[in-house]
Formats: structure tokens, sequence, C-alpha cells
């Protein structure tokens, strides 16, 4: 048996990596079973960890942690159970809050992080930011007009339907079908004729999914109000923004190809420095209830 398969041995964990504390996050470029994971294999690098590292730095954290992204929701939540029950110390897990507040359980411990929004990208992927990389990539000494009227009506346009779409990802989720959280997010957008997102697509899937629900059982939608940014499919919002970012730069910067994962890093820099201006109070609590714990 390998020295983490045991209680104290995940809890001892971080002595082996001059650490206070062993941060599981989601994410990477593969995904490990909670028996793979106890014998110790992880991603050591992934978005995820580029995220948590940026909050833990800008809000202070003190403690020394070693990441290890996992990529496994299953494993995250087994990790929380036994974080909850006191089976293992000196062990966060930061995760996707996705919908847990309204189809599953939310953990309280404040060893236990979860993404304010959906995920990560809901935070990232706004339009401000968006605004901002857009501007940084134009080659004009003013944003023109008509780059500010495209960007509105993308987010506005989304807004107007967000919320209905968060409720039928709830709505299928009861009913034990995921809706469009299993999907590409770039699967509702084209940049090359424009930047809103394609509302029949929703209709098609929705049309290929009823089927799928044995008598759907209707929810009430309890837990916090719905947000149409904040409670939305997370890349969703990365490709409504990377769409937005996309069709402005071919119509105005004649740029034709765009490395999605250098935007992806800029944008995660983009809230970085944010939230350095401008302090987030919920991920400073979180850091400070961790640093405090």
């Amino acid at each position: 048996m390998s020295f983490t398969r045991t209680r104290s041995g995940l809890s001892n964990l971080h002595l082996f990596y001059d650490s206070d504390l062993i941060v599981f996050t989601e994410g990477g470029t593969q995904t490990f079973t909670l028996q793979e994971i106890e014998e110790g294999k992880h991603n050591t690098y992934s978005v995820d960890i580029k995220f948590w590292k940026n909050i833990f730095d800008i809000n202070g954290l003190e403690k020394k942690v070693s990441f290890r992204a996992i990529g496994s929701k299953t494993a995250s939540k087994s990790f929380c159970e036994k974080i909850v029950n006191g089976e293992i110390h000196n062990i966060v897990v930061a995760k996707d809050r996705d919908l847990d507040e309204y189809v599953d359980t939310i953990y309280t411990s404040p060893f236990i992080l979860y993404t304010k929004g959906y995920s990560w990208e809901n935070d990232v992927f706004i339009k401000d930011l968006t605004h901002e990389q857009i501007e940084n990539m134009l080659l004009t000494a003013e944003t023109p007009e008509e780059v500010n009227s495209i960007i509105d009506k993308a987010f506005n346009d989304f807004k107007r339907i967000g919320k209905n779409l968060a409720k039928l990802e709830i709505m299928f989720r009861k009913n034990g079908v995921k809706f469009i959280s299993n999907m590409n997010g770039e699967r509702f957008f084209n940049a090359k004729t424009h930047a809103v997102i394609n509302k029949e697509q929703f209709f098609q899937v929705l049309k290929e999914k009823k089927v799928l629900l044995d008598k759907p059982r209707m929810t009430t939608f309890s837990g916090p109000n719905i947000c149409p940014f904040m409670t939305n499919y997370g890349k969703l919002l990365e490709a409504l923004s990377m769409t937005v970012i996309s069709y402005i730069c071919k119509r105005f910067c004649n740029i034709k190809s765009i490395p999605k994962d250098i935007i992806i890093t800029s944008m995660i820099e983009r809230f970085a420095n944010k939230i350095k201006r401008v302090r987030d109070e919920y991920y400073f609590n979180l850091v400070t209830n961790l640093q405090n714990a």
C-alpha cells in the first residue's frame, strides 16, 4: 500500500513537499480515479491552478501550498466528504461551484473553496474584461463605437436568455440528464458570421434531449437567485467572450487566427489585476478563513 492511501498518509502528504497544505483542484490534461490520486498521480499544471494561485497570492495567503490538479469532480467530492468528517487534515479542495446549490451538496469548511459562480470562467470571461482584451488588441487610438456596440449587443443578448438556460440546465440535472454542460460551448456561436449567441442551437439540443427525460420533474429552483452570467455553464461564458474577441479582431484588426490558450491565460491575468485594484470580498473571505483555520 502506498503512503498516501491511508488517512494519516494524506494528512501528512504536505510534509514531503515542504508545504503547509496540499491543494487539490479540478482541471488538468488527465482525469484520475480516487485510487490513482491516493497513489500520488496528478497533473502539475492547469488553468485551475493558475486561477487559484492568483486568488491565494492576491488575497495574502501566507501558508505554503502545493497544488495538484486531479481533473475529477467525483474524486474532489470524496475528499470534501473526508474533510467535513474530520478524516483528513492539511488538505484543501478548490473546486467549481457548478450547480451544487441546486442539485447536489455544498460543503461547509474553510478547507473547501468554491468558485463564486459556476466555474472560474464565470469570473474571468465577463463583459468588462472582454472589452479590455479587445482594446489591447486593436491597433487604434480609441475603440470604435461600432466595436462597443458589438460587445454590448453580444452580452445583452446573452443576458436575455441566460436565466432560462440556467433554469433548463437545473431542470435537466434534477432529472439525471445534462442539458448543455457536457458540450463544447463553441457549438452555440459562430465567430465567422456574428458575435451573438445562436439560439437555434439551443432549441435543437432541447428537442434532442427532452426525449431522454422520463416524466420530467419540475423544480422550484430553491437556492440563491439565478444569475444569467454567474449561474450558467462556465464554458458557455468562455465561448461568448472568445467569440466576441475573435469576431471583432477579424473585422477590425485583420487577425485571422487567435491562439485560444494565450487569450485564456491573458484573461485570467486580467481578472487577477482587477481584484488587485478592487478587492473581491468573496475570494478575500475564502482566503482569510483558510489562513485562520
